[in-house]
């Protein structure tokens, strides 16, 4: 796939994003709870850089993507027009460090920046994509370490581009495994998930330098390993439990320890998730609720989850006032199915911003799933 096709002007790769963007849509509202409790900071928000002292500045028919100024984003005037309004907001604080002469320092930061950059690939070519990364890189370095992250990009791109063929070649078959008679099991799923990782690990390897690999991928890989390596141990049916609680903790046991910690912090939210539903069906008030979240997980947390339930409430008013107003517009008589389509996508515009349309509509699907 050549530069040029890989955009979201093509037909393959827009089918493909149209399912990801319908399955993302599930699981945001699947797993509304456990994301809002974990993302405590803004949803806009992300690690990006600050400016480097001593570099001088370097200056049917589908509706066009919203756009902000560049410099209201960049501390730059870009040369390739106003950036997508998708990333209006955002907090860059990653840093592009260089040794005393003058190469790059390879890190995870440099990673950061490319995604920043490739995640408004909806709204933008690659191609311009690419000469905004090139430019943003060009303002804060210097050869010869601007030299070194061109190439780092140049490598990203094509690990990028051929881990999204990869994803295009097994769509296909696992299609055809989801609708086999035994459907995906346990089994099938977590054969599935280890040959997606090691696909993953082998493209990296490919296209990456090895020091390049490692700051980009190393702790995401620790931790993939060690979540398959338990979800393997659980899933066998020949252990018994004593035998998998004993293989588990051997897993602990060589894991980092923050890894492990984490982990069990993730089981302890799961445990007051649990708790909480129980309270809520006998009838506890908010009191009883913040008294169980402030046992398990202290004040500060408790009074977290307490603002995040405001906001879960807040979302909920709005989506449901949206509902009603919807099912009037699909009830009214002498509209044809045109002019309803269009009331109600007006509607979801004036009510919502972007990325919540994309959960509304699973909201909209389930209303209508109970017709």
């Amino acid at each position: 796939m050549s530069l040029k096709t890989f955009s979201f002007s093509n037909p393959r790769v827009r089918a493909i994003a149209l399912v990801l963007v319908a399955i993302l849509a599930s699981i945001l509202v699947l797993k509304d709870n456990f994301q809002q409790e974990e993302a405590s900071r803004k949803p806009q928000e992300a690690d990006l850089m600050p400016p480097i002292p001593g570099k001088s500045d370097k200056s049917s028919v589908p509706e066009k993507p919203k756009t902000v100024a560049s410099e209201t984003i960049l501390p730059y005037k870009s040369q390739h027009g106003p950036m997508p309004a998708t990333l209006e907001g955002t907090i860059m604080r990653q840093s592009l460090a260089v040794d005393d002469a003058g190469n790059l320092r390879i890190s995870s930061d440099i990673q950061r920046i490319f995604d920043f950059f490739l995640s408004a690939i909806e709204q933008e070519d690659l191609s311009v994509i690419l000469l905004r990364i090139t430019e943003y890189l060009d303002y804060y370095l210097d050869p010869p370490a601007l030299d070194q992250a061109l190439a780092i990009m140049d490598q990203y791109v094509a690990f990028k581009k051929a881990l999204f063929e990869f994803e295009l070649e097994r769509t296909e078959s696992l299609k055809a495994l989801i609708e086999s008679p035994a459907g995906l099991t346990g089994d099938s799923y977590i054969a599935l998930l280890e040959e997606q990782l090691s696909a993953q690990k082998d493209l990296r390897s490919l296209h990456l330098d090895p020091q390049v690999h490692e700051a980009f991928y190393v702790d995401e890989e620790i931790y993939d390993e060690y979540s398959l390596a338990r979800m393997k141990v659980q899933a066998d049916k020949t252990l018994s439990e004593t035998d998998k609680q004993a293989k588990l903790a051997e897993i602990d046991a060589h894991a980092p320890p923050e890894l492990v910690e984490s982990r069990k912090e993730s089981q302890l939210t799961d445990i007051l998730k649990q708790k909480t539903t129980a309270l809520k069906a006998e009838g506890a008030d908010a009191s009883e609720i913040k008294a169980l979240r402030t046992d398990m997980l202290g004040p500060e947390a408790a009074e977290r989850f307490e603002v995040l339930d405001q906001e879960r409430a807040q979302w909920q008013q709005r989506v449901d006032d949206y509902l009603v107003q919807r099912q009037r517009i699909l009830s009214a008589e002498g509209l044809s199915d045109l002019a309803r389509l269009e009331q109600i996508n007006q509607l979801r515009k004036s009510l919502f911003d972007e990325r919540e349309q994309i959960r509304v509509s699973v909201y909209e699907k389930r209303a209508d799933s109970v017709k």
